[in-house]
């Protein structure tokens, strides 16, 4: 089982990092009429778990597949299974794939990877999936100029994962300006299993102000990112 409970979260210094430039909840209490605190995202084909606080609204589905270009199967099986979710008044993907983000949002995908390609997948790969985060990957978008519009790339964080059942992953917290806009903190946890036949990833963002004031709440998001393989 791939998860992340008990490991070390990444702590972002107050004000101390050197930020150059550039996808969740305050601690939930239970309402007094019994109403649950999460919102349970379960792809039961892929056996793969995340909770939301129950404020935050999943964006619909139909903006993903018009600006990701991809229509969202039930699992990997028939597709890619991919679900995004907004704590923001006004739920959209920009806040995952924008310029900036004021609340925190999150990605979750499983994506079946050919069978002719799984020898080429590595970490970096699983890194690099959504934004170039590896050394390589940004050497190659600083080659194609300023098209891909991201800029001061921080690393704050890298960590390897290996929790068993042949799973592999990555959790990796970086930012980055946007279009030059704000500076933007990423915190990103992926994992491929045995035979590197799935991509699994988790991606939440918002920006540095954000992350300082609703850190703990992204961590409960993130850590709550949870792979089953095998029987």
């Amino acid at each position: 089982m791939a998860g992340r409970t008990g490991r070390p979260r990444w702590r972002l210094p107050v004000l101390r990092w050197p930020v150059v430039g550039a996808v969740a909840l305050a601690v939930v209490l239970v309402a007094g009429c019994g109403a649950p605190s999460w919102t349970y995202v379960t792809n039961s084909g892929d056996r793969t778990y995340l909770k939301v606080p129950n404020s935050w609204a999943q964006i619909d589905p139909g903006e993903l597949k018009n600006q990701l270009g991809v229509e969202p199967a039930a699992d990997s099986s028939k597709g890619v299974w991919i679900e995004a979710y907004d704590s923001a008044a006004q739920p959209s993907l920009t806040h995952i794939i924008g310029e900036s983000a004021e609340s925190p949002a999150i990605l979750v995908t499983v994506q079946p990877i050919p069978e002719e390609s799984r020898g080429q997948i590595s970490l970096d790969t699983v890194r690099d999936f959504i934004y170039p985060v590896s050394e390589s990957a940004r050497q190659s978008m600083q080659l194609g100029g300023s098209a891909s519009g991201l800029t001061g790339f921080t690393l704050l964080g890298d960590e390897v994962l290996t929790p068993g059942d042949g799973i592999r992953g990555v959790h990796s917290v970086f930012s980055y300006r946007v279009n030059n806009g704000e500076p933007q903190i990423f915190d990103q946890t992926g994992y491929l299993n045995d035979d590197a036949s799935k991509l699994y990833l988790a991606l939440a963002r918002c920006s540095v102000d954000c992350f300082e004031k609703r850190q703990s709440e992204i961590d409960d998001v993130v850590s709550s990112f949870t792979v089953r393989e095998g029987p």
